[in-house]
């Protein structure tokens, strides 16, 4: 035991030495963090600033090249476009810029991307359109200003004022190759020589004076001056003078093409000095991360060196007392080794006093263990017991809940059997009814009588669809008229229009060509009319009731029913369409709920969606959406009822708000004539 139990103390402090140092290290990292972090962040810049560079000297060339092209199709267009001679542009110029477009689009940013992406629509035009030199001009002038915006701070004033001086080119040059006057043109090139002067203002103002220096060596000379002389000739009047026009094209092209290469070589040479410096200064922060971190390591190993060594003479001593320990108390081979010398005889009681606590420390846990287990076993019996007791309790209350619930069952299932049967037997009285007043109208020739008639017939379909509803409310499926065959959008719609009282109010609007399953037909009949029933009861009596349909881009169908009454506060209409999405709602407390409460039970049964929406004109619409599972397939030789276009999901949801109600392209509803909803839909 004496043996095992040093070298876990020696471990012991061996940990918390490792600890120290590692704190010591941890602490010169973190001191060296902030400084490593800038540095990085500060390579981070350079690198940036160095892509930037690069970025902006590709961008000087294709602003160049652009520039060429624009002047060579503004003199093709001011020639007239001939197809003898050709624009002058070659193959080879064409595939160059769009390489070079391709190396800058790589890097630009999102706005030079999107200007550049229209570089090709632009070259057609100017090859095929119509347009002349200035509209050219004007074409190319936002890619090539795009291209300015990555210029640099001292290379974008000087790379304005070379653009302007190309422009000047162009439309000089377009003026005397098209002959004339010329006054649109000679206009567009003095506004560019304005531009280049202003240009070259603020260059002179903002950039480095070596590099305005390098300028003014550059640009002069005799190929300056006679741009010059030939500029203030062509420029001095609102238009072509003959002593302008005496120039003649090629002189003046080559001319200011003299000039503008010298400008053009100051500017490629500043933005080629601006990217060996950006580079430059990312080496040179490069360097400083490198320095910094060289500087980082050589602290830690300091401290971990002379921490080491502290410890070292810290653990020699522990070491020497360890041997000590694990010496014989008793006098044995161990304790010959040390001797008999006053540390020895310390080490040794030492050991003596550490079994013995070490044993009454054992002793101790058991009897804690054995006390804590009978604790344990007596609490588990309690709990057991708590446990049995609420059980029996639980099931003592559940047997008289179900025994209540039977009960209450048993009385609900003998009054809806009893109801159920009731108005089955009321239907088929009503379908007698129904049948024997279509026999009656097919003899009667009277009209008198015969409107009598259809009353009755229109009285005896209400009459149905209460029994209906009650079947609904009862949770009994019935079809009264239920064919295999699909029966069509229009049919289903107008048999609803029949089954309420006021159908003259109801207008069909568009509806699509399409179909209706059988087996849901009398159902979604009976949920329109519901439906329409509701916006009569609730809307202006003189006012109009609005049936539309549209088919959706998912090929679902969606039915509208508007009124313009005074509308449904928002918290009623939350709670109405929470009954309508219910899949199994309560059932009404009073009979004005009924309509709603049918609408949601036979939703639910075929799958449709119904919600109810504010209008924006006043009142009320009511959104039925039919899924596909309804609606066999159309026939694609059959013509649509109406043009119908599809909607898309952000339109269909708008419909609420405002629903754009096509003209009628049916006649309005006439009394329901010869038989029932029923016959209509089957018919």
């Amino acid at each position: 035991m004496r043996e095992r139990r040093h070298p876990r103390r020696e471990q012991r402090a061996r940990q918390r030495m490792l600890a120290a140092l590692l704190l010591c290290a941890a602490t010169v990292t973190a001191a060296a963090t902030p400084g490593i972090a800038l540095a990085v962040g500060d390579l981070s810049d350079a690198g940036r600033r160095a892509d930037m560079a690069a970025l902006a000297t590709r961008a000087t060339v294709l602003a160049q090249s652009l520039a060429d092209e624009r002047d060579t199709l503004a003199v093709f267009a001011a020639a007239g476009r001939p197809a003898a001679h050709g624009p002058g542009l070659t193959a080879g110029d064409r595939e160059r810029a769009d390489r070079e477009v391709r190396d800058v689009t790589t890097d630009a940013p999102a706005a030079v991307r999107t200007a550049l992406a229209g570089l090709s629509g632009v070259r057609d035009g100017a090859l095929t359109g119509r347009g002349d030199a200035r509209s050219v001009v004007t074409a190319y002038q936002p890619l090539i200003d795009a291209l300015g915006q990555v210029s640099g701070p001292s290379t974008a004033p000087l790379g304005r004022a070379v653009d302007a001086a190309s422009a000047q080119r162009a439309l000089l040059v377009s003026a005397l190759t098209a002959g004339g006057p010329q006054p649109a043109l000679v206009a567009a090139a003095q506004t560019a020589r304005l531009q280049e002067q202003a240009a070259l203002a603020e260059f002179r103002a903002t950039a480095p004076a070596a590099l305005r220096g390098r300028y003014d060596r550059t640009v002069s000379g005799p190929d300056a001056d006679r741009a010059d002389h030939d500029l203030g000739v062509l420029l001095g009047s609102t238009e072509l003078t003959p002593a302008g026009r005496s120039l003649g094209a090629p002189g003046v092209d080559s001319a200011l093409s003299a000039r503008l290469s010298l400008m053009r070589s100051v500017e490629a040479s500043a933005a080629t000095d601006e990217a060996h410096a950006a580079a430059g200064h990312r080496r040179h922060q490069v360097t400083v991360l490198e320095l910094r971190i060289a500087l980082a390591a050589l602290c830690l190993l300091l401290v971990v060196g002379v921490l080491v060594n502290l410890f070292r003479s810290i653990t020699r001593p522990l070491a020497a007392l360890h041997r000590w320990a694990r010496s014989d108390p008793e006098g044995g081979e161990g304790a010959k080794a040390l001797g008999n010398d006053e540390f020895a005889a310390v080490a040794r009681r030492i050991n003596a006093l550490t079994q013995e606590a070490q044993a009454l420390r054992g002793r101790s846990q058991e009897l804690t263990a054995e006390r804590a287990a009978a604790t344990e076993a007596g609490t588990a019996l309690a709990a057991e017991r708590e446990g049995l007791l609420r059980t029996q309790q639980d099931l003592l209350r559940s047997r008289e809940e179900l025994a209540g619930r039977l009960t209450a069952a048993a009385a609900r299932t003998a009054a809806q059997v009893m109801f159920v049967n009731l108005s089955l037997r009321t239907l088929g009285l009503v379908e007698r009814q129904l049948a024997l007043i279509e026999g009656m109208e097919d003899q009667e020739q009277d009209p008198d009588r015969l409107e009598g008639l259809f009353r009755l017939d229109h009285l005896a379909t209400r009459m149905r669809r209460n029994s209906e509803n009650l079947l609904v409310l009862t949770g009994t499926e019935h079809a009264h008229g239920a064919t295999a065959r699909p029966v069509a959008l229009i049919d289903v719609a107008r048999a609803a229009v029949s089954e309420i009282e006021r159908y003259e109010r109801v207008r069909i609007d568009s509806v699509p060509d399409a179909k209706v399953a059988g087996r849901a037909a009398d159902d979604v009949g009976h949920l329109v009319a519901e439906l329409l029933d509701n916006a009569t009861a609730f809307s202006d009596p003189a006012a109009d009731i609005r049936l539309s349909g549209w088919l959706m881009e998912t090929g679902e169908v969606m039915l509208s029913v508007s009124d313009t009454g005074i509308g449904i506060p928002a918290t009623r209409l939350d709670a109405l369409n929470d009954l309508l999405a219910d899949p199994d709602p309560a059932p009404p407390g009073a009979a004005t709920g009924m309509g709603l409460y049918v609408v949601a039970r036979l939703a639910h049964r075929h799958g449709v969606r119904v919600q109810l929406r504010p209008h924006a004109r006043g009142g009320t619409a009511a959104v039925v959406v039919l899924p596909q599972l309804l609606l066999p397939l159309l026939d694609p030789q059959a013509p649509p009822v109406t043009p119908v276009t599809p909607l898309t999901f952000s339109e269909a949801d708008s419909l609420g708000d405002g629903l754009p109600l096509a003209s009628a392209p049916y006649p309005e509803p006439a009394p329901p004539a010869r038989g029932s909803a029923a016959a209509a839909l089957s018919g």
